[in-house]
């Protein structure tokens, strides 16, 4: 319900896809067109170990949201931005904002 909520508040400003498992977003990330990537550490199924790495080989910025930022840091062996949950949609929206007007380099 959460993930329905972000997508509806993103949608106003951007083109959305939603998936439920790591595993669609795989093979959301090899379909391509995709500008940036906000990713649930708590994902059914798990978080796979390739799906980062995919997303950096790709070049799509990744946003992280979790409620453990313990969790976060553990992911990858670089910073990448994150929400910490619980957060406001205004939050969500100007981090966001803020990776798509920067970008977050990502050394593949």
């Amino acid at each position: 319900m959460v993930s329905e909520v972000v997508a509806a508040a993103l949608d106003d400003t951007y083109e959305t896809s939603l998936v439920e498992t790591a595993a669609e977003a795989m093979a959301r990330l090899d379909r391509g067109g995709i500008d940036l990537m906000l990713l649930d550490c708590t994902l059914p199924g798990g978080l796979d170990v390739r799906l980062l790495p995919q997303a950096d080989q790709s070049g799509v910025p990744v946003i992280l949201m979790s409620g453990d930022p313990a969790r976060m840091e553990r992911l990858g062996d670089q910073p990448r931005p994150f929400v910490t949950k619980p957060f406001s949609l205004t939050a969500l929206l100007e981090t966001v904002e803020r990776v798509m007007r920067e970008g977050h380099p990502v050394q593949p």
